[in-house]
């Protein structure tokens, strides 16, 4: 969550009753969490604010001075999640001489996070709930796709620096990587469960030559 939304210049002293900005940050992440934990367990219909704040011990009007209803506050509760798992894929060190291994380890920590309960119980409600504010779900994408996507490129400029592979535009095969990695798993688990580790361990390793195959081949016709 970038640090506007925590309003600092309003809490920045914490005179007069007012929060200080450390503790604005605290109660703002408290608040994260709750509605986060809330809305996995009780749904989107089965959580209020009222409650969020009952449960987090955030004022109401703490809430409302950051998210103007219900559903901003289910963004910005998503935002973090996403901001979690963007962290986890930051944290990946590329072991530069052997692109094959090494897209391997990093295909495998995205697919554990992209098939993640928590992952999954979200993109159900986000995607239900989707077409009933869809300026909210537009701006949740405009400003969140590049995060993961921007851990891929990084991981995929190692590779592209040695030799390996041809990054091409960057975004593009981002994009492409991880839809072959966990696109269709992702896509499955949300309808019918996850594959049993056997399955995903064979189609993982399949994606991963796939990908390299591909970025090996000079550019068609279509990319030059």
């Amino acid at each position: 969550m970038r640090n506007e939304t925590l309003e600092p210049d309003r809490f920045k002293r914490g005179q007069g009753g007012r929060p200080t900005r450390q503790e604005a940050e605290r109660r703002h992440q408290s608040l994260l969490e709750c509605a986060t934990r809330l809305f996995l367990e009780k749904g989107w219909e089965g959580t209020s604010v009222d409650e969020i704040s009952r449960q987090s011990g955030v004022a109401k009007r703490f809430i409302y001075a950051r998210y103007p209803d219900k559903a901003a506050l289910f963004v910005g509760a998503l935002e973090q999640l996403i901001g979690e798992k963007a962290g986890i894929l930051h944290s990946f060190e590329a072991v530069q001489n052997d692109a094959e291994e090494g897209l391997y380890a990093f295909g495998k920590t995205l697919l554990d996070l992209a098939l993640r309960q928590e992952t999954l119980a979200f993109l159900r409600l986000f995607i239900s709930e989707a077409p009933r504010f869809p300026d909210l779900a537009k701006r949740f994408l405009d400003n969140n796709r590049h995060r993961l996507l921007g851990e891929i490129i990084r991981v995929l400029e190692v590779y592209a620096s040695s030799g390996a592979i041809d990054l091409g535009d960057p975004e593009t095969r981002a994009e492409q990587f991880f839809i072959l990695i966990a696109g269709m798993p992702q896509r499955k688990a949300l309808l019918i469960g996850r594959e049993d580790a056997a399955t995903e361990e064979q189609k993982l390793k399949a994606a991963i030559r796939l990908f390299l195959d591909g970025c090996r081949l000079s550019a068609s016709p279509w990319e030059r």
